[in-house]
């Protein structure tokens, strides 16, 4: 009997802790899609019941865990941009091109809430009765998250999650963690923490521009969809929103964006998707065991398509692969059919030291002690894996996060910045990459970042665990909200104690001018002056 109730009582407290977990993650891009992916497997495991809005599931998880499949949304999403001008293939070269990628974003999550899929999650809460003690939203996304979170979770606690470098593009301000923009760089922003007066001015001007106007983009495509679909009560869903999170969970830290003050209810967890890679192709594994030199890693991320660059692009690198000392390798992500041929102006025929693969593993190739150089678009899970597997990197940053990502690597000495505009010049493709491959500080600075990645990450699944467990048992997190949520920039910079400081001093002084005026008046007066007057 006592045997059976050392079986049980374990069992007991597992059943009695668990929570039931609601994840709304519907941006179609793995980049985005990775934390959440990581998180969730963090909670299954530990026991949750976790239920997933996203168009990734995450495979090998069964039990616990029920995926609602919205990976329809990419086709539609990329149709949509490219009718409104959006070309997620070339550089954003004004921050402003955000604006109306942000329209067809909005756009993408209404028609994902007036879908069939959304309909069938809706009627499975009504027949399980299901009920949530915690809603984790897309930090992008607050106003469709926090309002799905009112019909489906009433009066239950909301946490953001974000995937991007920097913190919470969106809410943290919202929530009382005021960013500082002169020593934090803005998420579209090419500077890092130590700015000049001009580019902190700069700074400051567009974010507060860009991230008003991105979120009221999405506000007002809630409000209009639940007012259309709900009648005119449809809005108090969308109302308050921003200020209705409990906690922001970020998948990034210091050590990939910079020191920064932050208040309790932010917390940095640092890389959620990071784990030990699963074993290699063999023809990736053969590629990589036989470059008696090193290879250079060429991969633009999911977004960027490598096969979309410009034609004189990618003559250049094939020209500077080619020559290439004897023993160098490089593996290239391109998503077209056919072989990489060298341009029919060069010279000679292109050395057989490059293979091409539709998809690749990344973590896997990162980690292969073979791997000397990462060209990298700069997003953030990128970043964050050739950190913790201490590759050095050449950035060509495109759009988003990956200005600021790539500033960061110059900033650290662990890479260097190669601008798409530059892609069309040889010159400036080899003088990136010989930098930094033959360079041995960039590899040197770029193993001592991998052994911290090392420590913050092999905790970031359980902290985030917590955090979440530690909301949804208590309710919310009232008691890590600053009073600063409540305030305005004006008293939180104490511009207002500032304000009377100067106010005061300068009637002070005016006293003591007049005072000083009349006594040196006083002084000064004559005698003659003094008896005249008698």
């Amino acid at each position: 009997m006592a045997n059976l109730l050392v079986i049980l009582i374990p069992c007991f407290l597992t059943m009695v802790s668990a929570h039931k977990i609601l994840i709304f993650q519907p941006t179609p891009s793995i980049s985005h899609q990775q934390p959440a992916m990581g998180l969730t497997e963090a909670l299954v495991t530990k026991g949750h019941d976790v239920y997933v809005l996203s168009p990734n599931a995450v495979p090998g998880l069964e039990k616990n865990y029920t995926h609602f499949d919205f990976s329809w949304l990419l086709a539609g999403a990329q149709e949509n941009a490219t009718n409104q001008g959006v070309n997620l293939q070339q550089e954003f070269t004004s921050v402003f091109k955000w604006i109306p990628f942000w329209e067809v974003y909005a756009g993408m999550v209404r028609h994902m809430f007036g879908s069939d899929t959304m309909k069938h999650f809706f009627k499975r809460v009504q027949d399980d009765k299901l009920s949530f003690d915690v809603v984790i939203v897309e930090s992008f996304l607050i106003p469709y998250g926090v309002a799905l979170a009112r019909l489906v979770a009433v009066n239950k606690p909301v946490i953001s999650l974000a995937s991007m470098t920097g913190g919470d593009f969106y809410d943290e301000d919202a929530i009382g963690n005021i960013k500082h923009l002169s020593f934090s760089p803005s998420m579209l922003s090419p500077y890092t923490d130590r700015m000049s007066v001009w580019q902190r001015l700069e700074n400051w001007v567009v974010h507060h521009y860009i991230s008003r106007r991105l979120r009221d983009i999405v506000e007002s495509s809630a409000r209009d969809y639940f007012r259309e679909t709900r009648g005119p009560d449809g809005e108090a869903l969308v109302e308050g929103c921003w200020r209705n999170i409990s906690l922001a969970l970020i998948s990034s830290n210091a050590l990939y964006y910079y020191p920064r003050p932050v208040s309790p209810n932010v917390v940095e967890v640092g890389p959620l998707h990071i784990k030990a890679p699963s074993k290699l192709p063999k023809i990736l594994q053969d590629w990589l065991d036989g470059a008696s030199r090193g290879v250079i890693y060429f991969n633009l991320g999911s977004n960027m398509k490598s096969a979309h660059l410009p034609r004189d692009a990618v003559s250049n690198f094939l020209r500077f692969f080619n020559d290439l000392p004897e023993g160098y390798r490089v593996l290239w992500k391109w998503e077209a059919d056919g072989e990489l041929l060298l341009d029919n102006s060069m010279n000679g025929q292109p050395k057989n030291n490059i293979l091409t693969q539709k998809w690749i593993p990344q973590q896997g190739v990162l980690a292969h002690p073979k791997v000397k150089l990462f060209i990298t678009q700069g997003g953030c899970q990128s970043f964050q894996e050739t950190v913790h597997y201490g590759v050095p990197t050449v950035g060509v940053p495109w759009f988003g996060d990956q200005e600021v990502n790539v500033a960061k690597m110059v900033d650290a000495g662990i890479g260097a910045r190669l601008r798409p505009s530059e892609l069309s010049s040889i010159d400036k493709i080899k003088k990136a990459i010989d930098t930094v491959l033959f360079d041995q500080r960039y590899a040197e600075n770029m193993k001592r970042l991998s052994l911290i990645s090392q420590d913050f990450t092999s905790r970031a699944p359980d902290e985030a665990v917590f955090w979440v467990e530690h909301v949804a048992q208590h309710g919310g997190a009232a008691h890590l909200r600053p009073h600063t949520a409540d305030t305005s920039y004006f008293e939180y910079f104490c511009l207002d104690i500032i304000s009377i400081i100067l106010a005061a001093s300068a009637v002070i002084l005016y006293f003591l001018w007049r005072a000083l005026k009349f006594t040196i008046s006083a002084v000064m007066s004559s005698p003659h002056d003094k008896l005249k007057s008698s």
